[in-house]
């Protein structure tokens, strides 16, 4: 007994005399708007807790403020402005919420595809600034990192990654198809009950439902394999000097954090700590139910024409 007392009193003075735990340097890939939000939270426990960051900041982002960073940051310097590159964001913005409703089926993937395609190029620019810049990633390797947190939506985390030698960890919340996830990370994601984004379906889906939903699977798979995927494929072997693709790099990510929240999922039990301050506003919307409407951290401010026009719309639905 009195063994087993004086493990447990070495035990307790062991944790106490020692430190807290091993802290590491971070490299950070981030997206912005939105994806940085959520990401801040990472990065500030992370931060809490000892260890070293360092952010790489393309000089058009819009919410990611250097001069607010409390890590350390390295500029992406580009020759676009921020008012340009928000300019272009804004028109692909544009086409994706009004343009695309125009078209039939068909139309509308096409259109989806092509406004994916000008996404990334947008964002190539900021992975040159990176990859080509041997000053950079003489710094970057002579800081010894020991992991890269990279955001999946705009490509290029990984292939930093990949040249300094470190492993990675993606965070995101999802693509369109769940492409990404399906055929980079080979998560099983049968179209039979998980719905593609994009397909305003839910999980419990009618035998024609899926056939729709398999449908869009199939698709998405053919425009990412034969129209975004190749342009990527080869630039990521010309910068590594061998032959690779995007996907073979990106399943390399030793984790993949996925951002699910349980109010924007389906019907499943609920989460510690989650918060009811909405359940009596919700509770007395009856058997209608209610709707809940938002822009996303990319949209500043919307013309009268359509604040009327959503306006309208949603004052002819029996929701709250």
């Amino acid at each position: 007994m009195k063994t087993v007392k004086g493990f447990c009193i070495l035990f307790l003075l062991h944790l106490c005399l020692l430190d807290s735990g091993r802290t590491g340097k971070v490299l950070v890939w981030p997206a912005d708007f939105s994806h940085w939000i959520n990401l801040q939270v990472i990065l500030e426990e992370l931060h809490h807790h000892g260890h070293e960051i360092t952010v790489l900041v393309p000089s058009q982002s819009v919410l990611i403020d250097h001069t607010k960073i409390p890590y350390n940051v390295e500029i992406l310097q580009l020759s676009v402005t921020k008012e340009t590159f928000m300019e272009e964001l804004n028109t692909l913005l544009y086409e994706a919420s009004f343009d695309v409703s125009k078209f039939s089926w068909w139309e509308m993937q096409i259109k989806l595809a092509n406004i994916r395609r000008k996404f990334l190029l947008t964002f190539k620019r900021v992975c040159d600034s990176a990859v080509t810049n041997k000053e950079l990633l003489s710094r970057l390797q002579a800081a010894k990192f020991d992991v890269c947190i990279a955001d999946p939506l705009i490509f290029c985390g990984e292939l930093v990654a990949e040249l300094l030698n470190i492993p990675f960890i993606y965070t995101f919340r999802f693509y369109y198809g769940n492409d990404i996830e399906r055929l980079c990370a080979g998560l099983p994601m049968p179209s039979s009950y998980i719905p593609g984004i994009t397909s305003r379906l839910t999980d419990n889906m009618t035998f024609i439902q899926r056939l729709k939903n398999w449908l869009l699977y199939t698709v998405s798979d053919m425009i990412y394999s034969y129209y975004v995927f190749p342009e990527w494929d080869e630039y990521y072997s010309k910068v590594l000097g061998k032959p690779t693709t995007l996907c073979e790099i990106m399943g390399k990510a030793d984790m993949w954090l996925f951002r699910s929240y349980w109010d924007f999922e389906f019907p499943q039990p609920y989460l510690p700590n989650t918060e009811f301050e909405l359940e009596e506003f919700v509770q007395s919307s009856g058997k209608d139910g209610v709707v809940v409407f938002t822009l996303g951290s990319m949209v500043k401010n919307l013309s009268e024409e359509k604040s009327n026009m959503i306006a309208s719309a949603l004052a002819q639905i029996p929701q709250k």
